[in-house]
C-alpha cells in the first residue's frame, strides 16, 4: 500500500474531499468518479474521529474499494482544523486537524488495518508528529505500525 502526502488548501470537508479525490484519481490510485463517491460516502457516513488523548482530532474518508486501482493513504493537514461530522453521533463534529484518505480494494483486512490506525492515533509519538506537522514522520508510523 502506498502512503503519500499532499498539502491541502480548503478550509472546508467539501474541499479537503476534492483536493485529496482529485490527487488520488491524479496519482492513478482512483478511477473516475472517486470525488463523487467520496462526497456521497461522508454525506452518509461521517468519519471524523475524536481522538481524545490528544490536542487534534483526525477524519478517515473513504469510498467504495470499485472505485481503488491501487491501494494507498494520502494524508493532508490541513493550515487549520476542518470540521468533520463524526462517526458515531452525525449531529456532532470534530475538528480534524489530521484527514487521511483510505484506499482500499477489498474488505479483507481492512477492519485490522483500521484497529491498528485507531491505537495509532493515542500513541504519543504519533501526537507528536502531527504537533510539529511533520508528514513524514506520521507517514513513517502508518507504514510501521499499521502496514
Amino acid at each position: 500500500m502506498r502512503t503519500e502526502y499532499t498539502e491541502l488548501t480548503s478550509g472546508t470537508v467539501d474541499g479537503v474531499l476534492r483536493e485529496l479525490g482529485q490527487y488520488a484519481i491524479d496519482r492513478g490510485y482512483a478511477s473516475e468518479g472517486y470525488v463523487e463517491a467520496i462526497l456521497d460516502r461522508e454525506a452518509d457516513f461521517p468519519t471524523g474521529l475524536s481522538v481524545p488523548t490528544a490536542s487534534f482530532d483526525i477524519a478517515i474518508p473513504h469510498a467504495d474499494p470499485e472505485h481503488v486501482t491501487e491501494p494507498a493513504v494520502v494524508l493532508g493537514l490541513p493550515e487549520e482544523p476542518v470540521p468533520f461530522r463524526t462517526m458515531d453521533d452525525p449531529e456532532q463534529t470534530v475538528e480534524a486537524g489530521v484527514v487521511m484518505l483510505l484506499l482500499a480494494q477489498e474488505n479483507e483486512g481492512y477492519t485490522s488495518f483500521l484497529s491498528s490506525l485507531a491505537d495509532l492515533f493515542q500513541h504519543p509519538h504519533f501526537g507528536d508528529a502531527v504537533e510539529a506537522r511533520d508528514h513524514e514522520r506520521i507517514l513513517d508510523l502508518v507504514e510501521s505500525g499499521c502496514l
